[in-house]
């Protein structure tokens, strides 16, 4: 379409399209250029797609006030609203708006979600937002944001070794061992499972548990 000269409004949604394949395939810099290229607002709901993309491209180069402020003006739409919202809340922890972002990830963290999409991001929010309040030495919120990730879904593995370090935060090593202790026995291809495998011996040792 974009060799064949088609009309403007239908080459810039080509040049959209082809910018989030490229990011995708982790190609940053060209899909950058491919959004470049684009002229004049998509319209609609791909408009905001198409923001949401500049603002992911922002966030990987490290460009969080910017990425800011792209999703600031996205968070308020009934489509793209929880993205953005999700989006911002990382980006204003990054940049150091702390109570902000946390926030905005407690909200996305407890919005209803009807769908399998929804629920993935519900769960993401809420891992991001119990890191980021144990970075911040909130234990017992870093727990309750944790508590509420699937146990079966794709951020449980996160989940359950953020929530065993908040109870070990806590001084309760017995209680870290029930998280660590599931996820230890998980299939080991992941971060998460290994140091669960490290963290498991280290609360044996809290509790003076030497022969365990």
């Amino acid at each position: 379409l974009i060799d064949r000269n088609a009309a403007p409004a239908v080459r810039d949604r080509a040049w959209y399209f082809l910018a989030k394949l490229r990011w995708q395939r982790g190609l940053l810099a060209s899909a950058e250029q491919n959004l470049a290229r684009i002229e004049k607002p998509l319209g609609g709901t791909l408009e905001e797609d198409h923001q949401l993309l500049r603002a992911q491209l922002l966030m990987a180069r490290q460009d969080f006030a910017a990425a800011a402020q792209v999703l600031d003006a996205l968070k308020g739409s009934p489509t793209a609203g929880l993205y953005a919202k999700f989006n911002l809340g990382v980006a204003l922890i990054k940049v150091g708006d702390t109570d902000k972002g946390q926030a905005l990830l407690d909200e996305v963290g407890q919005t209803p979600a009807p769908n399998e999409e929804l629920r993935s991001l519900r769960d993401r929010a809420n891992v991001a937002l119990g890191f980021a309040t144990l970075a911040a030495k909130k234990p017992i919120e870093a727990r309750a944001a944790l508590q509420r990730v699937r146990l079966t879904g794709p951020q449980s593995n996160k989940a359950l070794l953020g929530f065993g370090w908040a109870a070990s935060e806590l001084n309760d090593p017995k209680l870290a061992l029930v998280p660590w202790t599931e996820l230890a026995a998980r299939p080991h291809g992941d971060a998460s499972v290994l140091e669960a495998r490290i963290a498991v011996p280290y609360a044996f040792a809290e509790l003076g548990a030497y022969g365990q």
